[in-house]
């Protein structure tokens, strides 16, 4: 069974810094074997986090700022795909391909022309590490019809099935994405979809009430100081998104900083405190996550285990709101069966990588509602030995072409 590395990035909505996973992979296509090698996280320095966010936010950007940030991002992804080879005292030249989806600054998944942004320059990555450079992963399946996420369905099967347990698996990043993993599913039973907002609502919130001195409620402890405004609660809960069946997915701008300042003068008409927007908003994003699985997931399938992943994690409150909704079902983070939280994210694009250079469609289209699965990723060669060698890695998983007696 062959044996190969790869490296995967992440960086997340927070804007606190990029996350790298180096892996040694045993197997190709959907028989890949996984093992995580070194995990690594790069915060971002002050000023960079301030430009992501912005230039993902409301107000308009110079195009000058686009372009400053897609060659800053490229400059840190590769840094951070150093770092974690050298913690891990490993040679970049055995890496074959790294994974880097880029820091997504636009997603909208619905109207007339679906589309979506990333930035990290891939072409700066290659060239810092020699290595050839899979990015861009969600337009393909946007252009084949689908949502464009939850694209990393097929990566979360790999990662996390199971023979005899029913796994529900509810990442909390920005948004909330929850997969379904009934015990030795085939990949067309995997589904998968976007909950809720999560910490990008949560963090908007922060920056709001805060006026930017603090990105984050760390622990969730302004917010249990509130109280929830249960008027607030249920106007949100109505929102029109959260009403859709899956694939879904939700459009980020709608939940983002606009969102959080609308939040603040609601809970001022109703003559609430900073701490209960806070509070309130915790309850939501806890409260949306129980509907949508509920309504989605337990009406078709007894789960035995829920595991969670993502920086929202963290948060103390969010975490026992969640418990109290799913009080019969055990709890545990993604480390709990050798997947650390912070890393899944990374692990995940390091395994799509890995199946766009075998060949494999890696998008399942019960997660994301493309018409058929698709693979992924446009790839950025590194230097002449490293392309070479995926060049003749991707002529190898391609069939051989038929003997001119088997043509008709």
């Amino acid at each position: 069974m062959p044996t190969r590395w790869v490296i995967g990035l992440a960086s997340g909505s927070s804007a606190s810094g990029v996350d790298a996973a180096l892996l040694e992979l045993h197997g190709t296509g959907v028989e890949i074997r996984p093992r995580l090698v070194q995990a690594y996280h790069q915060p971002h320095p002050k000023e960079l986090r301030e430009l992501i966010l912005q230039v993902s936010g409301p107000h308009g950007c110079e195009p000058r700022q686009f372009g400053i940030l897609h060659r800053l991002l490229g400059e840190t992804y590769a840094a951070a795909t150093r770092q974690v080879a050298d913690r891990a005292s490993f040679s970049l030249q055995r890496v074959q391909v790294i994974g880097c989806p880029g820091q997504t600054i636009w997603h909208e998944p619905e109207g007339r022309f679906p589309s979506t942004l990333s930035l990290g320059m891939s072409a700066v990555i290659a060239e810092r590490c020699g290595i050839t450079v899979v990015s861009d992963f969600r337009s393909r399946d946007m252009a084949a019809g689908g949502q464009g996420v939850p694209l990393t369905a097929l990566a979360d099967h790999l990662l996390f099935r199971h023979a005899q347990e029913n796994r529900l698996l509810i990442h909390l990043g920005g948004l909330a994405r929850v997969v379904s993993l009934p015990a030795g599913a085939r990949l067309t039973e995997v589904r998968g979809f976007e909950a809720a907002p999560c910490t990008l609502l949560l963090d908007a919130l922060m920056r709001q009430v805060s006026g930017g001195r603090e990105g984050f409620d760390p622990g969730g402890k302004y917010a249990v100081q509130g109280h929830c405004l249960e008027t607030l609660l249920q106007r949100w809960l109505s929102h029109p998104q959260l009403q859709r069946r899956p694939p879904r997915s939700l459009p980020r701008h709608l939940f983002g900083a606009a969102f959080a300042a609308h939040a603040i003068q609601e809970m001022r008409e109703a003559q609430g405190g900073l701490y209960d927007v806070l509070c309130t908003a915790t309850h939501f994003v806890a409260q949306a996550i129980a509907n949508a699985v509920r309504r989605h997931v337990l009406s078709q399938l007894s789960v035995d285990r829920i595991l969670l992943s993502g920086g929202g994690t963290r948060n103390g409150l969010l975490w026992s709101l969640l418990e109290r909704h799913f009080q019969d079902i055990p709890f545990q983070r993604t480390d709990a069966v050798g997947i650390p939280s912070e890393a899944r994210k990374a692990m995940q694009f390091g395994l799509l990588a890995a199946l766009t250079v075998d060949g494999v469609p890696a998008s399942l289209p019960a997660a994301t509602g493309a018409v058929a699965s698709r693979q992924l990723g446009s790839l950025t060669p590194g230097n002449s030995a490293n392309w070479s060698r995926c060049l003749a890695w991707m002529a190898a998983q391609m069939p051989p072409p038929p003997r001119p007696d088997e043509i008709n």
